[in-house]
């Protein structure tokens, strides 16, 4: 009996701690999270990495600590309301079964398979000397949580997918010169993640030719949960040529989550529970690296204008490969991803001495080809309307507030079975249908100078 059904529907679920992290409410490139400040959130996040916004700014360049003195710290909340509804949704196992048994029933359509997470962010900083500052940050860089109904038509591709990371990196920022500065960080990430799918065991008893065996009349269910810890860095520079005009260069380098994860099986057949057999499962995922470059250009000294560039290196993300405890060979699902572009332009008005406006726009490409989207990354490519204001309550302390209207691009979903009983997907079947996708962002953080 071959043992590939094991690894190919355990390749499914392993394959999320990557790409079914963060996409169906991120709203970055692939399954990023750029919600990282409300401040940011009101100017698209133009001019970030050049310190555009505040000290939360760090999490695109840390060297834009050089700009702030003193301790300063931002407490604030991101709520992201996502709406991810599927249409015209069609599944098929592989022709190679009978006629009669290659469709796959389930309900066509979903209202909303995304959540409507809340994302933390807490910004602090102090500094050493006129010319050293140091900071911290905790973030949510990456996340992911959809769910579909268990009898959903894609159910083999996809049911539960709920992931979390969560960041904290210590920044350190030196001014070399008044025009120059450079700065460092450290990420310490934890992930965790619980994912699910339906298994037909009835077409792989067909395929197998165990007798009394009908696709979908005995499904089972596939379900991974795994955790990892991983390091990385963050590098960049401020020039500041005149008072007017200052660019920003961050750099975070790539990143690999080496998963250890353990897989269950329930309603296994006895002809296949010594194949689907609980246990141990690790993946090596890569994460891209992500090159910004942004811009702050003061038009008055009430009035300035911010630009940003983003390039994020997702063609790592070219396979998702399996080792198992076992002993089996790798499993290897590709994924093929393109690296991509986020463009931003924003600008602030500072209108009195209590309020000061902001407003932003942004396109967003998604690295994903349609041959390899999947129910769990239904991603596409963006375009933001951002709008923000910040208000003074005293000297020390200041409230911001942001929001983003997202509009995505409908996406497609053609995953094809194949007719190899050992390709990723045979088991699972084809699966058609079209995501219509957007987003309304609402931001809020206090800043507080000691």
């Amino acid at each position: 009996m071959s043992y590939r059904p094991r690894f190919s529907a355990t390749a499914t679920l392993m394959a999320i701690i990557v790409a079914g992290a963060a996409a169906p409410y991120a709203h970055a490139s692939g399954f990023q999270l750029r919600e990282q400040s409300a401040s940011g959130l009101g100017n698209a996040f133009a001019g970030a990495s050049a310190g555009a916004l505040d000290i939360s700014s760090m999490y695109w360049n840390p060297a834009v600590l050089s700009q702030y003195q003193g301790t300063q710290v931002i407490v604030g909340g991101t709520f992201i309301g996502l709406t991810m509804e599927l249409t015209g949704a069609t599944g098929t196992r592989a022709p190679n079964f009978q006629p009669s048994q290659q469709s796959i029933s389930g309900p066509s359509s979903m209202p909303n398979a995304a959540s409507n997470p809340i994302l933390p962010a807490i910004y602090m900083s102090y500094s050493l000397s006129p010319d050293v500052t140091v900071g911290v940050s905790v973030n949510v860089p990456f996340g992911l949580a959809t769910t579909y109904s268990s009898n959903f038509v894609g159910r083999y591709h996809a049911l539960k997918t709920d992931m979390k990371i969560i960041d904290v990196t210590p920044n350190i920022a030196f001014k070399l010169t008044p025009e120059l500065a450079l700065g460092g960080a450290l990420v310490v990430r934890k992930t965790e993640a619980e994912i699910s799918s339906a298994a037909d065991f009835g077409a792989i008893g067909a395929a197998r030719g165990v007798p009394g065996s009908i696709p979908g009349a005995n499904d089972g269910l596939v379900t991974m949960k795994g955790d990892t810890w991983t390091y990385g860095i963050k590098a960049g520079f401020t020039y500041q040529p005149s008072d007017d005009f200052r660019l920003g260069v961050g750099y975070q380098g790539p990143m690999t989550l080496k998963v250890d994860g353990k897989v269950t099986y329930t309603n296994v057949p006895a002809a296949f529970q010594s194949v689907f057999a609980n246990g141990g499962g690790k993946a090596d995922v890569k994460l891209p690296d992500t090159f910004t470059a942004g811009f702050v250009f003061n038009v008055s000294k009430d009035v300035s204008l911010q630009g940003e560039a983003a390039r994020t290196g997702w063609a790592r993300f070219d396979e998702l490969r399996l080792r198992f405890a076992s002993g089996a060979p790798d499993s290897v699902t590709q994924e093929k991803w393109k690296n991509t572009w986020f463009f931003s332009l924003g600008g602030t008005m500072k209108v009195n001495a209590g309020w000061t406006v902001r407003a932003g726009v942004a396109s967003d490409k998604s690295p994903i080809d349609e041959a390899y989207r999947t129910p769990r990354i239904p991603d596409g490519d963006r375009y933001w309307l951002s709008l923000g204001a910040g208000y003074t309550l005293s000297k020390a302390t200041s409230l911001d507030f942001g929001f983003t209207h997202i509009f995505a691009r409908a996406s497609s979903l053609a995953l094809a079975s194949g007719t190899n009983p050992t390709g990723d997907n045979f088991f699972r079947g084809s699966l058609t249908g079209s995501y219509k996708i957007g987003a309304n962002i609402l931001a809020v953080q206090m800043r507080h100078i000691f």
